[in-house]
């Protein structure tokens, strides 16, 4: 495939309406989960009846659930009702597809 002469514009379709980048300082922002949290969001934090590991409070943030130990050492479930297994596999499942986006040559995405 011949790229001389081609630019990003060329590949990527343009939005009808560029004013959001033109006067970044107007128009709309993103909302925080304290604003207006999105549906997954809510659904995330919502206080369930039953609670994994993962999903009960704690006194501190908790940015280390066990990813580098043994399964015997990691408390299951993580999440209510999904056995820490189906977590890990939708975790590996988003990073490789992540991996793939973010290294893909543009025409295998179309």
């Amino acid at each position: 495939m011949a790229t001389e002469g081609v630019t990003l514009k060329d590949i990527l379709p343009l939005p009808d309406n560029t004013e959001a980048v033109i006067n970044e300082h107007e128009g709309d922002t993103s909302q925080t989960l304290a604003e207006s949290p999105t549906s997954s969001h809510a659904l995330a934090t919502a206080d369930h009846d039953e609670k994994g590991h993962a999903q009960e409070s704690h006194d501190a943030e908790v940015k280390d659930l066990g990813w580098g130990e043994t399964h015997e050492k990691i408390a299951d479930p993580l999440v209510a009702r999904l056995p820490n297994e189906e977590l890990w596999v939708l975790v590996r499942r988003f990073n490789k597809v992540s991996h793939f986006l973010l290294l893909a040559p543009v025409d295998e995405l179309y």
